[in-house]
């Protein structure tokens, strides 16, 4: 048995009966053999604490570990057990999943949902608690506010990290936590952003330290905080490092929450196809692309949808104007659409945007930064954190006049710096290549070719082969497709790919949409690999065939399942679409073990996906009549769900049906709520109009009911009017309204059933 992966599975599932026999015997409250510990995935309580103030501190202790299960692969907190022993005491004060919830809500928000369970109810009340955290499908969460103090200092305070190592959890703050959720890979949606949530996407870092650079972080801060400045542009060669340090702004203004909303956009040249990898215009390559990159992250689906000119209209009264927003546009400088400038030079206040380029863009309302070398220190310092990264401690320990002089050879360029510490197997190789690049004189851009040029001549055969296939598309791939592009058998261009991660050329990311590892080249060494590849007569279209003939799954016989797989290989846009229609085709044949498999995978896909979240559902709903996971995944599809319009309103709808009617001592009243922002969206729909009322009559909010039913009387359905007659009439004597309840009843006799 896989034991992480099948309490992986439980608490996805939040499962709280199977975690109960998992972890305990079956009739009795006694842990079974091999849980007599804490682990990364549990945690024992003696007690739950009650709802008084004197429980505030322990409440924020759980919210601490609540929150650092959730920043890992999720977890169960378990109530009730004494963690010296491990023997079942039992918890006494009295919860269900809605008190649990609000007594963390203030300190770590609402975007996701703790499922709360009593199990082995004893004679005296007291009981087994089971928590289950579920895991952060996109970014981490951080704590809303200050906790309580204990022993003269706050437990945690807000903007603090919480995170799950080992049996404890720990906190990191500030600068600590920015650094730790970057090496650790926190807040990876996919490849290509560190924060892909709604209002907020953020490219990914290109760096794996960041070395702060006090002069020009300084004149970046004064630049974005500045009231006269809307427009921050950095400028400088490639590989100098104005991505890293735009990407560094972005993620700390996003960690201080001083913008409503953060869109980034990223220029490039190549793109794949449904015939290979071609040359195309950047895929941010004109106004419209920004303009359709803001709709989709601030959820104003609407407005994507417009023509051209309304869109821009709309973007910047509906959006810009309203909202304080930040504009990440990096290489700038490959975007031919004069429009694009036009638009940043005159952003609606009081949004603002920060942009890099090689040569100054913007002109106007503009903050211009030329980013030039790091300083001594500065350079010595990434030159030791690059060594350690890749476990060259001899660099590290070198004098400071040694470290000196190999970042003067590298002229204190990060990128150059990064190469000479990939091709330094020991000290001597070191010295002797950094006195290589200063004999020949050579700065700037030119030293930046130069060096490249070395190691180029330095690689194997198959180590250029998967270096230029990776350049032909600038974004990370899986490693399937490496190997067939450079014609390698897949463990060959695995070890050429580790090979390669100790040269500094490839990177190597985890992608939560393939679910699987994929390497990418950082975008100065692209340009020059691909520069490389194109004197090779005839290589570059023997990549590309082979390419192409894979995303097109030649070698899958099966028309209707080429065209799946092809979808699926070329790594969409919305590549849990196809796995979904797959879901349906299986769940229409009958088969509903693979239609849920496929599910799951659409949903792995994309996590933030509500139309995966409301099938699934729907799924459980319908045919497995599973109303616990129906729930849970209608509450992520309503997290997740289009800003307005009919897909909300089904959404909230269905949730509040659902929730009327699912037994939860809180359901009416949770379902109110559902059931009137779907009511915002569509006054007109009867169904959910009829739903809320009835749900107010539950919780005897009468005269709310008598305002949301009465509407009904005037239906031209015959059968909604029937339907709306008792709820009225019952609502009517609540509130004794004699006068309308003799109207009520006169309809009623005159309406023909």
């Amino acid at each position: 048995m896989d034991l992480p992966y099948e309490i992986k599975a439980l608490i996805k599932g939040q499962d709280i009966r199977g975690i109960r026999n998992f972890f305990f015997k079956v009739d009795a409250p006694e842990l079974q053999p091999g849980f007599f510990r804490e682990d990364q995935w549990w945690d024992y309580k003696e007690d739950c604490p009650g709802s008084g103030k004197s429980t505030d501190t322990e409440w924020a202790k759980i919210a601490a570990d609540v929150a650092a299960f959730h920043n890992q692969e999720g977890g169960i907190l378990f109530f009730g057990i004494r963690n010296k022993d491990f023997r079942f005491l039992g918890a006494k004060p009295r919860l269900d999943t809605k008190l649990f919830n609000d007594k963390i809500r203030k300190y770590v928000g609402d975007r996701f949902w703790v499922s709360f369970g009593r199990e082995f109810i004893q004679s005296d009340q007291s009981y087994l608690g089971i928590a289950v955290v579920p895991p952060r499908s996109v970014t981490q969460v951080r704590m809303l506010r200050d906790g309580p103090t204990l022993e003269g200092k706050p437990i945690f305070q807000s903007g603090d990290l919480c995170v799950r190592i080992g049996d404890e959890t720990r906190i990191f703050r500030g600068s600590e936590a920015i650094q730790f959720a970057a090496t650790r890979g926190l807040g990876v949606s996919a490849a290509t952003f560190s924060v892909d949530e709604p209002n907020y996407r953020i490219l990914r870092p290109d760096y794996k330290r960041f070395v702060r650079r006090e002069t020009i972080c300084e004149a970046i801060e004064k630049a974005i905080r500045s009231d006269r400045t809307y427009v921050t542009s950095l400028t400088g060669i490639g590989g100098i490092g104005k991505t890293a340090l735009a990407c560094w702004m972005t993620l700390c203004s996003y960690e201080q929450k001083d913008f409503d909303y953060i869109v980034s956009v990223s220029a490039r040249d190549r793109a794949l196809t449904g015939t290979g990898i071609i040359p195309v215009s950047p895929t941010f390559s004109s106004l419209d692309d920004l303009l359709r990159t803001v709709c989709e992250t601030t959820g104003f689906a609407e407005i994507a949808e417009m023509p051209s000119e309304e869109r821009l209209k709309a973007v910047r009264s509906d959006i810009l104007s309203q909202f304080r927003g930040l504009l990440f546009v990096d290489n700038l400088e490959t975007v031919d659409d004069p429009r694009i400038l036009t638009f940043l030079e005159d952003l609606p206040i009081p949004t603002k945007a920060i942009v890099t380029s090689r040569k100054a863009k913007v002109r106007i309302a503009n903050f211009p930064i030329e980013v030039g070398p790091f300083d001594k220190d500065e350079a010595i310092r990434f030159l030791e954190g690059t060594a350690r990264a890749v476990g060259k401690e001899f660099m590290v320990n070198m004098t400071s006049a040694e470290k000196e002089g190999l970042v003067n050879a590298c002229d204190r360029i990060p990128l150059v710096i990064e190469w000479l510490v990939g091709r330094s197997r020991d000290q001597e190789k070191a010295t002797k290549t950094a006195e290589g690049l200063e004999a020949h004189g050579k700065h700037g851009e030119e030293l930046l070719e130069f060096s490249f040029r070395r190691v180029f001549e330095e690689m194997t055969g198959s180590q250029r082969l998967v270096c230029q296939a990776v350049s032909l598309i600038n974004r990370p791939l899986p490693i399937e497709a490496i190997a067939v592009a450079a014609n390698l058998p897949l463990h060959t261009a695995s070890d050429v790919l580790e090979e390669l991660q100790d040269y500094s050329l490839v990177e190597r990311l985890y992608d939560s949409n393939y679910r699987d590892l994929v390497y990418t080249l950082l975008p100065v060494t692209s340009t020059f690999l691909y520069r490389e590849l194109r004197k090779s007569q005839g290589l570059e279209s023997e990549i590309r065939k082979r390419l192409g003939d894979w995303y097109q799954a030649r070698d899958v016989a099966d028309p209707t399942q080429r065209e799946q797989v092809q979808r699926i290989r070329r790594g969409e846009q919305s590549p849990e679409l196809t796995l979904l229609q797959i879901a349906r085709n299986y769940q229409a044949s009958g088969d509903l073990d693979n239609a849920e498999n496929f599910y799951k995978q659409a949903l792995e896909r994309n996590p933030r996906s509500w139309q995966c979240h409301r099938e699934l559902a729907e799924f459980y709903r319908h045919y497995r009549d599973e109303t616990a996971r129906c729930l849970a995944h209608y509450k992520q599809a309503c997290e997740v769900a289009p800003r307005q319009g009919p897909d909300r309103a089904k959404i909230f709808r269905e949730y509040g049906i659902v929730l009327r009617s699912s037994g939860i001592a809180s359901g009416p009243r949770d379902a109110a709520e559902a059931l009137e922002e779907a009511l915002k969206q569509t006054p007109g729909d009867p169904i959910c109009r009829h739903a809320l009322g009835d749900c107010y009559a539950k919780i005897m909010s009468y005269e709310k009911a008598i305002q949301v039913l009465e509407p009904l009387l005037e239906s031209p359905y015959h059968n909604t009017r029937v339907k709306t007659y008792p709820l009225l009439e019952d609502c009517y004597k609540a509130t004794s309204r004699t006068l309308e309840l003799l109207t009520l009843k006169e309809r009623m006799t005159s309406d023909k059933f």
